[in-house]
């Protein structure tokens, strides 16, 4: 039976709530329904937002801090290593689907229902498998780098004063071109400035969504002029609206 192989667990963290460092015998993917966690694992730092978790494979040793103002409810599902085989042999970020959302709130109901023993439930156990083997993933969400040149300009990308000024203005005060910048990024970020600017607004956006923000000045704040591009563009990161994701 699933049950025996998959355990599915959710927390309730407070701002600076810390996780000490454990491992354990069995996989951990990790994500957060509400609130972003930061996690360090190997001596790496990764973020946790919404729509983003964090695949942990067996006798890894990790920790985690939240860092919301807003109470983050998070979810560990922990994998028997006989299930693992199929799945990284590192650590992963990996894109939360709204269907993979669902499923782990149907378990989670079906906990609180006592009946966990049910073929329904262990059916869902086995789809939620399914849809973690076959999650788009990353090596990091946010990476960073010690880089001389380029962890200056990525404190510039991710300040959200400067978030509404073109990329090319924040390259200009460096005197970098973006050819240059662009060719550092893939060797160091793995990704493109551009993308990684995406990513830091979506973690800042969804912050502001569970802190009640509205959603005009959300979008003036990360330089939208119009709230339907934001929407669009936060729909595209997320899978759901920013309605959608403040009532959850």
């Amino acid at each position: 039976m699933y049950s025996a192989l998959i355990s599915v667990e959710e927390f309730f963290y407070q701002k600076h709530d810390v996780v000490t460092p454990h491992s354990n015998l069995w996989g951990d993917f990790n994500l957060s329904l509400n609130g972003t966690l930061e996690l360090n694992v190997a001596e790496q730092t990764y973020l946790s937002p919404p729509s983003y978790g964090l695949w942990i494979p067996p006798q890894t040793e990790h920790c985690c801090t939240a860092v919301d103002d807003q109470l983050t409810h998070y979810i560990c599902i922990r994998i028997h290593p006989q299930l693992c085989q199929s799945l990284s042999q590192s650590t992963k970020t990996l894109s939360i689907r709204p269907f993979l959302r669902h499923t782990i709130e149907e378990v989670l109901e079906q906990q609180k229902q006592g009946i966990p023993s049910s073929p329904y439930y262990q059916h869902l156990l086995e789809l939620l498998v399914d849809q973690i083997q076959n999650s788009v993933c990353y090596e990091h969400y946010l990476p960073q780098t010690n880089h001389p040149t380029l962890k200056p300009i990525l404190e510039h990308l991710s300040d959200t004063t400067r978030f509404p000024q073109s990329l090319q203005e924040i390259l200009d005060t460096f005197q970098i071109t973006e050819r240059h910048a662009l060719r550092l990024s893939q060797e160091h970020l793995k990704l493109s400035l551009s993308e990684w600017r995406n990513r830091a607004k979506i973690i800042y956006a969804i912050s502001l969504i569970q802190q009640g923000v509205s959603i005009k000045k959300i979008s003036l704040d990360l330089g939208y002029q119009h709230t339907s591009s934001f929407i669009e563009f936060f729909k595209r990161y997320t899978h759901q609206t920013p309605a959608q994701m403040r009532n959850l």
